[in-house]
């Protein structure tokens, strides 16, 4: 199979796809089709495949060919009147996208709850020419939409599968014992559209649909902590946004939030569900805290709190680091003297301070 395709890399479809209900053999083929197709008429294909090959340096990501945005949709559908799947591809220039890089929607359907469910994977990370994407992290995006226009989010990351971890939502979705508000939102979603499919009144919102975005993939450990970070404080924190469903910082900041309620983490508490998961446990043992504000979110709100979390982890900047790569950045230093004047890691390290990848808390 795999040798029938030209551009699509068999084995990363099945690793960021893992779990789904797709039939990944037949979407793979539909999408090398419509990749060869587009392949002659313009070369983002290839171009991304060359790129692949020489490193996936994301500062030289190939110029394509386009305006707006590439999106290619891959549908598998079930129809009830003849028992059959159908796969269909069809590639959309968007071209009011902001958003450049090339993405795959995978678009499907819940049967039991009949809604629409769709999963966004960048084009490159299902090209051939790059990475083994084994042992690496994914930074993904769970959506949740309700019938009456409400939106939640959640960020995480994860190096065992995207849709695992999921489906262990769902499945603590159904336990009244878990005070998590990813499970407990996704769980009264999902009721709700139960009742409704049974015709049994339930005045609360409804899932609408879902989609699950990875935002990045094939990471090292470090570059998923970062991202996670960035990713949480700016959308997705529920003691900062109202439809942030993270009940905890994202990244390492996460992990010292935790030593500060003097919970022990370990080497699996990398994953954001695990991370989670100690909290969920730390909350049954302490109700008072209550679900919607635990000490920990509370106190993030406080500068002096998160400035000391944010830089007190070994190989993290202090604050005054943080402060003298923004100083030295204006003056025109360039990234690797201001590397060695103080004292960080590497470039990229300070590269992400100045990107606001990171500490962006302290000022």
């Amino acid at each position: 199979m795999s040798e029938k395709l030209k551009f699509v890399d068999l084995s990363s479809m099945y690793h960021l796809t893992d779990g789904l209900t797709l039939k990944v053999s037949r979407c793979a083929e539909v999408l090398d089709s419509s990749l060869v197709e587009l392949n002659k008429i313009k070369s983002i294909p290839s171009s991304i495949v060359k790129w692949n090959q020489r490193g996936m340096n994301p500062a030289l990501f190939p110029s394509l060919p386009i305006d707006g945005r590439l999106i290619i949709e891959v549908t598998q559908t079930y129809s009830v009147d003849t028992g059959k799947i159908f796969y269909a591809c069809t590639v959309i220039n968007k071209k009011d996208e902001t958003q450049s890089a090339p993405i795959v929607f995978f678009i499907m359907r819940s049967l039991a709850l009949d809604i629409p469910i769709r999963l966004e994977i960048p084009l490159r990370a299902l090209l051939k020419g790059g990475r083994s994407l084994s042992g690496t992290y994914s930074v993904y995006l769970h959506g949740l939409f309700a019938n009456n226009g409400e939106e939640f989010v959640y960020y995480g990351i994860t190096k065992r599968g995207w849709n695992k971890r999921f489906m262990e939502h769902v499945t603590a979705s159904t336990r009244d014992q878990s005070k998590r508000l990813f499970p407990r939102k996704l769980g009264d979603l999902i009721a709700a559209r139960a009742a409704e499919l049974n015709n049994i009144s339930d005045s609360r919102p409804k899932l609408s649909g879902i989609i699950t975005v990875l935002c990045a993939v094939g990471l090292s450990e470090d570059q998923a902590m970062d991202t996670e970070e960035y990713l949480v404080d700016k959308y997705s924190l529920s003691s900062k946004h109202g439809k942030g469903l993270n009940m905890i910082p994202g990244g390492y900041e996460g992990l010292r939030s935790l030593h500060k309620l003097s919970i022990q983490t370990g080497p699996d508490s990398i994953d954001t569900e695990s991370r989670e998961e100690l909290l969920d446990r730390y909350l049954h043992e302490h109700p008072r805290i209550g679900v919607p504000n635990p000490g920990v979110a509370e106190k993030w709100n406080d500068p002096g709190y998160a400035e000391a979390v944010i830089c007190g982890r070994e190989n993290r900047l202090t604050a005054d680091q943080v402060r003298e790569i923004r100083y030295l950045s204006a003056l025109g230093y360039p990234t690797d003297k201001i590397q060695e004047k103080v004292g960080a890691i590497d470039n990229g390290q300070v590269q992400r301070v100045l990107n606001q990848r990171t500490y962006s808390r302290i000022h």
